[in-house]
Order: structure tokens, then C-alpha cells, then sequence
């Protein structure tokens, strides 16, 4: 009977991932699990789209004078709005309910990092407002609205939704359960929408607007998508104060990201 030989214990155990790939992969695997329940209901994301930020373009342009700046910046004011609304809504609701119906406690003990869940969310959360603007893009196309898309948009939308991506991470932090932390998230985002000078210039907008829309990032990021679809270049300022925003909004975001349910 020929021997058999039992195989080496050491050399039957899978190799541990350690580092920066186990940090890319924790990354990974946060963002999948999130695209997975995300596909399940895509449709309902695309009718939200359409339905509320395509409405408040239309009523924006009835609003407007009848001249293509004006029509590109209630196209651009609706972008930062859509956006925005689906930044804070979307990415708060996946923060909190993971934290409030125990899904967090499966991805702590996987191991993954707090780090890296917070940055497979923001990376999910980008993906859905990046196609927000895309989908915005293409009915400004439909709609016959006059622009011009270069590398200034770019920088724009990147640092914008990082800022608002911290800005909602903090926000929710202080949520003492999941249906207050959607009222809290979406009120934020809203409210920050419609007291910035977004679908309008500085010049345009009421006094208490005007002191509002200094420290707004949403103005800044209106003012450079303005300049860019204009077919514009000189966005660094707003890209610069963008940046700044950014930087604190994360760093606040990433510092009070709750890690645990309750």
C-alpha cells in the first residue's frame, strides 16, 4: 500500500493580505457591498433625478431672463442642487442604517478598518452623485441649454463632494437614531442648497444671501461650474477655497464618524 503523506499544515494556510492591499481590498469589499444593495432598487434613484432636480431646473429657467447665461446658471444651480441632495441623502442613509440595524458590527468584526469603510462609502457616495450630474448633463442637452465642458469642471465637482461628504459625516454623527439622522441630513443638504447663491450670481442674490454665500461652498462650486460650462478656465480660486473646505469638512467628517451602532 503506497504511503500517503500528510500535508504540511503551514503550507494549506491561506495567505494573509496585510497592509495597503488589505486596506485597498476592506476599501473594495465596503464599496461592492453598498453597489449591491444600490442595484437592487436603481430605479427609484434614477425617478428621484428625474423627478425633483429636473423639476427645479424648469422652474428656475421660468424664472430666469431669456438669455443663455441666465439658462446655464439655473442649469448649474440645479447640478449643485442635485448633487448636493444626493450626497447628504444618499450617503447619510447608508451610514446610518448600517450603524442602526447592525450591519456595522459585521463590517468592524470582518476586520475593516474605520478608515476604509469611510472610504468605500464616500467612494459609493460619489459614484451616485458623479451620475447625478451626468444624468443633469444630458437633459441640459435636451433642454437646448448652451455650455461647454472642460478639464475646470473636473476639479470642481471632486472637491465639492468631498465637502459635502465630510459635511454629512459630521452632521450624522450626532444622530440619536436612524429616522432623525435622515431628517437631519436632508435638511442640511437642502437648506444649505436654497439659502446659497446657487441659481444666481452674487450680485443677483438678497443681502442676507449675499452674507451667506461668502462662507457657502456651494456658491463657490456654483461660481466655477458657471465659469467652466461657459467654457471658461480660471476656476483655481474656487478650486483653491474648494480645496480648503474639503480638507476641514473631511478631517471633522473622519474625526467623529461613529464607529459603533449605537
Amino acid at each position: 500500500m503506497a504511503s500517503q503523506t500528510m500535508p504540511n499544515a503551514q503550507s494549506i494556510q491561506p495567505d494573509l493580505v496585510t497592509g495597503w492591499r488589505k486596506f485597498l481590498q476592506d476599501i473594495g469589499s465596503v464599496f461592492e457591498i453598498k453597489f449591491i444593495m444600490f442595484a437592487r432598487a436603481w430605479y427609484w434613484y434614477l425617478v428621484g433625478v428625474l423627478v425633483f432636480p429636473v423639476g427645479m431646473f424648469y422652474f428656475a429657467r421660468a424664472l430666469a431672463p431669456d438669455s443663455p447665461d441666465a439658462v446655464r446658471r439655473a442649469m448649474v444651480g440645479t447640478i449643485v442642487f442635485g448633487a448636493t441632495m444626493m450626497t447628504t441623502n444618499m450617503l447619510a442613509q447608508s451610514v446610518i442604517q448600517d450603524r442602526f440595524q447592525g450591519r456595522l458590527k459585521l463590517v468592524i468584526t470582518m476586520p475593516v478598518s474605520r478608515i476604509a469603510y469611510a472610504f468605500g462609502v464616500l467612494i459609493f457616495g460619489s459614484m451616485l452623485s458623479i451620475t447625478t450630474i451626468a444624468v443633469l448633463l444630458v437633459v441640459a442637452l435636451i433642454a437646448g441649454v448652451e455650455f461647454s465642458l472642460n478639464w475646470a469642471f473636473v476639479p470642481i465637482v471632486i472637491t465639492v463632494l468631498l465637502t459635502l461628504s465630510g459635511l454629512t459625516l459630521f452632521i450624522i454623527s450626532y444622530a440619536p437614531n436612524a429616522e432623525v439622522g435622515g431628517l437631519m441630513s436632508n435638511l442640511m443638504g437642502i437648506l444649505l442648497a436654497f439659502i446659497s447663491p446657487v441659481y444666481f450670481t452674487m450680485e443677483q442674490a438678497p443681502a442676507v444671501m449675499k452674507v451667506f454665500g461668502w462662507i457657502s461652498p456651494l456658491r463657490y462650486a456654483a461660481d466655477g461650474m458657471s465659469t467652466s460650462l461657459a467654457g471658461g478656465s480660471d476656476v483655481f480660486a474656487e478650486v483653491a477655497l474648494l480645496a480648503v473646505f474639503a480638507a476641514a469638512c473631511m478631517s471633522l467628517g473622519l474625526w467623529k464618524l461613529r464607529w459603533r451602532e449605537s
